[in-house]
């Protein structure tokens, strides 16, 4: 397992030990939820229920209550000095709580292990999406695309690395909150090729940052016959043309390179 499949891990973990009135309290509801109401020493109020299409709750004796869009204690909250200005209750202590979560939905698509449809139960970070849905698969890459549409209906794409966001989540920072109708999607992991005199020319998946001198290295370093001076590079252009270069051996890999390795002349 490697550092990134570890991580990986440990986050699929904090999503079944978080704690649930803390994923409560950061959650925003939504139609179609299922809440159950209790008000302190009056238990003729208890009452269970779904937000309605409209985003409003009926709670009794006050009515319909617009919900939706607020956390479980804010809504409890409005209801309880809505109790008050109505001189029904004196003192409303409101309880409420989300039972049954329906309204926010994520799809993770592409080269995850499990993709799907995953049901926001609160706060939900980008890694934490992808560590639900299994983590990126072999085929898959450490770019993270992220769809999300506007109040205007405007579809706005990000793109975050993977490995940099973990590594960002771990110290609270950057942290990338997900919203009900997003979509994440994993694309096919970059590749990069080398032939000629190394031990096992052929493609390779570019799962991380490479230079030359390390691409060369995984295709199991160059043979006795390779020289030490001649390597080169075919890269494609933005114009569909391919451009013969002379390699480095730090100069960075890219998607689609083409190392040869050529044998020496001595």
């Amino acid at each position: 397992m490697n550092s990134l499949q570890r991580l990986i891990s440990g986050l699929a973990i904090m999503l079944v030990v978080t704690p649930f009135a803390q994923a409560q309290s950061n959650y925003s509801m939504g139609a179609g939820d299922e809440v159950r109401m209790t008000v302190y020493g009056q238990p003729e109020l208890t009452t269970e229920g779904q937000i309605n299409t409209d985003g409003t709750l009926d709670v009794p004796l006050i009515g319909v209550v617009k919900v939706a869009g607020r956390s479980s204690g804010d809504a409890a909250k409005l209801i309880a000095e809505r109790y008050q200005s109505g001189n029904f209750l004196k003192s409303a202590q409101v309880n409420l709580l989300v039972t049954k979560y329906r309204s926010q939905v994520v799809s993770i698509l592409g080269k995850v292990n499990r993709p799907g449809m995953l049901v926001l139960e609160g706060s939900t970070s980008l890694t934490q999406a992808i560590a639900w849905a299994g983590g990126i698969s072999d085929a898959g890459n450490e770019r993270v695309i992220l769809i999300r549409t506007d109040a205007n209906g405007r579809q706005e794409r990000r793109e975050y690395n993977l490995q940099k966001q973990l590594e960002s989540e771990a110290s609270s920072n950057s942290v990338v909150w997900l919203q009900n109708g997003d979509t994440l999607y994993i694309p096919n992991a970059d590749r990069f090729y080398v032939s000629g005199e190394v031990r096992t020319p052929g493609m390779y998946p570019l799962d991380r940052p490479l230079n030359v001198m390390q691409a060369i290295g995984v295709a199991g370093g160059p043979t006795a016959r390779a020289s030490d001076r001649s390597a080169k590079l075919y890269r494609k252009q933005a114009d569909g043309s391919v451009k013969e270069l002379k390699a480095k051996p730090d100069d960075k890999v890219l998607d689609g390179d083409v190392m040869v390795v050529q044998e020496s002349l001595f």
